[in-house]
Order: structure tokens, then sequence, then C-alpha cells
């Protein structure tokens, strides 16, 4: 495949995560700035993340109506323009407002992109999911170092900015492309009388909950534990760093070996090692967030494709996805606040990190129902047997 052709699929992952992840590092200077509570403030990342799963039924009609290409080119061109207004409005209302529609952009982008890979990647599956969740975890990791020392120079607006603009510049890439262009997809109704639909929606769920629990939580754990913030963040920022190198070799490699019943259980397995440890203070905190990261980095890979090996067409890639990130994302936003309440309740992290450490266990145990042949059994557009494409055929 020539490069050329992969690069803006990584492109558009890139523009998919700095608006969420880049605010947390900016919080400090947000909140005396606009006057808000650390709760308020709070909404700035919880927003985005509800909408990817509030708004991801919008994705399949403009699917149909305007193709991939340009309901996606669209979606990033909101988030990228509403991002620069967000960014200059004063008083904390009009930012929160301005959110929302950010959060539904990010929402119908990310719900497409399976379907992009449905039709350009049918072969390599796990090449083209892993092309645009390497932008993601690229683009996370990028906009969390850059925030602070951007924000140094040019302010926490002027932060955003640089983000949105950046956003902007990388959407054009992908409108210029070159895309496949087939018919309109057939409509497909909202799986939900499938329970595989249902375990990959709760599939998707837990490594969520794990991503997010351990990204707000982790940090402060080691600072309760008299580490110094510094130190405390480079934990984090491993993790980060080991889940996108995982995942990259996820993408490489799972195509041609394995299952994708043996990557779950095999990431699972390794979150809940991780997740125990930390959780069990033992020492070695830094191999700790390593492991978490190399769980993390194949667990989400490996779950983005999932939709591509259970529907047939783009029309049920797109319908299966929205279910997935729909529900997935929903529960996922709620995990940070739910472990902190708990946290406040008991004096200590050793309950959130139990729980975190089951909700792997949990992971590993649905993992193991998902058979290449259970992924190839639904039609969600009828039910009944079906033949299938040999290409999108799980190994």
């Amino acid at each position: 495949m020539q490069i050329r052709r992969l690069l803006p699929l990584f492109l558009v992952g890139l523009v998919l995560r700095p608006q969420i992840v880049g605010i947390g590092p900016l919080l400090p200077r947000i909140e005396p700035s606009l006057g808000i509570s650390h709760g308020v403030a709070g909404l700035l990342s919880t927003i985005p993340v509800l909408c990817m799963g509030v708004f991801a039924p919008l994705a399949p009609p403009l699917l149909r109506r305007y193709g991939s290409r340009l309901a996606i080119g669209a979606s990033l061109v909101v988030v990228g323009a509403v991002g620069i207004v967000r960014a200059l409005v004063p008083g904390a209302p009009l930012v929160l407002v301005l959110t929302v529609p950010l959060g539904v952009g990010i929402a119908v982008a990310g719900t497409l992109l399976p379907v992009v890979v449905k039709e350009e990647y049918a072969a390599r599956p796990m090449l083209g999911t892993g092309l645009y969740t390497t932008g993601i975890n690229v683009g996370a990791t990028v906009a969390s170092v850059a925030a602070a020392p951007l924000a140094i120079v040019i302010g926490w607006r002027g932060a955003l900015i640089a983000y949105s603009g950046a956003s902007v510049l990388l959407v054009v890439p992908w409108l210029r492309r070159r895309h496949a262009s087939p018919e309109p997809p057939e409509r497909a109704p909202l799986p939900v009388r499938l329970p595989i639909a249902w375990a990959i929606a709760g599939t998707f769920a837990l490594q969520s909950i794990l991503f997010y629990g351990f990204n707000a939580w982790l940090a402060d754990v080691y600072v309760e534990r008299g580490w110094s913030d510094t130190r405390a963040g480079g934990l984090v920022a491993l993790m980060n760093g080991v889940a996108l190198a995982a995942g990259i070799a996820t993408a490489l490699v799972a195509d041609h070996a394995g299952s994708r019943r043996t990557f779950l259980v095999g990431g699972s397995a390794v979150a809940m090692a991780g997740a125990g440890l930390v959780a069990a203070d033992a020492a070695g905190a830094w191999a700790w967030s390593g492991l978490l990261g190399v769980a993390m980095g194949i667990l989400f890979t490996t779950v983005m494709t999932l939709p591509l090996d259970a529907a047939r067409g783009r029309g049920e890639v797109a319908a299966l996805s929205t279910l997935m990130l729909g529900v997935g994302y929903c529960v996922s936003a709620l995990a940070p606040a739910i472990l902190g309440a708990v946290r406040d309740s008991t004096g200590t992290f050793t309950l959130p990190l139990a729980l975190l450490a089951g909700d792997a266990a949990l992971l590993l145990a649905v993992g193991t129902t998902l058979s290449a042949t259970r992924l190839r059994s639904p039609q969600i557009a009828g039910g009944g047997s079906r033949q299938r494409d040999p290409s999108s055929v799980t190994r």
C-alpha cells in the first residue's frame, strides 16, 4: 500500500483526542481564568466523551447521505472550527456549550472510521484499524505533552487554538485523498437484539474504563504514596507511550498471527496483573505502568477491529460501531468520577484500583467468548445464516 494512501487515515486519528486529552494539563490555568470549580472544569473532559457515545447514532445517516469522505471531513472541520471559537469566547457557560458540538464532530468521525477500513482495507482489517488508532494514540500523547509548554508561551486559549488550527490543517490531506467511491451503503438497524453485538459493546466499555480510569487517577495514586507530581505524571506518560508501541505492534502482526480472542484474553490478563500490582503497592511502579500500557495498546487496537469481523457490509459495520461506541463511551465517561467518589468515601485508592483489576478480569471473561466462529455468526441486517466475505473473516 502506498504511504500517501495510508497517511491521511493516520492524520484523521491525530485529530480525535487533542481537544479531550489536552484539556487536563491546562485545567490549572483554565480554572482561575474562568473562575470555575474542579467539578465544573472536569466537564470539559467529560462532555466530549459523553457526546462520543450519545451522538454516535448520527453517523450512519450521514454516511448514507454524504459518504465517508465528506461526512468525516466535515465532522473534523467542525471540530477544528468550533475549537477555535471555544478558545476565544469569554465565560465558562459558552466554553461548556461549545464543547458539545466539538464532541459531536469527534463522535461522527470516530464512528465512521471502521467503515473506511471496511471500504478500503477489508483484506487487512487490523492494519487499517491500526493506522487510525495509532494516530489517536500519537495525538493524545503529543497533546498531553505539549499542553503545558504551549500554555506558558501563548496561554491556555492559545494552546487550544493551536490544537484546533492543526486539526483543520490535518483534514486537508483527507479531503484531497483519492477515496473509494462505492454505492451508498445499505440501511442497517442497530443490532440491539444480537447478543454478540452487546458482547462487543461490553468489551469496548470495559477496556475504555481501564483507559480513562488509569489516565485519570494513576498519577494521583502515587502522589498520595509520596511521589512528586512530576515523577507520578511520568508514570502516565510511560503508560501511554508503551500503549502506542503495543498498538502499532498489534496492528502489524494480528492479521497474520493468533486470533482476536487470543489478543483480547492476553491483553486483559496483562491489565489484570498490572492493576493488581498497582493496587497492592508492589515495588516496581514503572514496570507495572508499562504492563498497563502494553495491555491498553493491545486491547484498543483489537477491540476497534471487532465490528469489521462481526458485520458484513458497510451499513452493518456502521450500525455495529454505533452501538459499540455509543454504549462504551457513555459508560466509560462516568468511570473517573465514580472511581474518584469511591476514593473519597474510603479515604484511599485501594478499592478503586481493585475495581479496575476486577474490570480487567471481567474483560478477560467476556473476551474468552469472542471466538472466530461466534464473530462470524451474526447477520445484523436481517438474522439467520449468511455467506461472508472471506477477506473479513477473523483468524
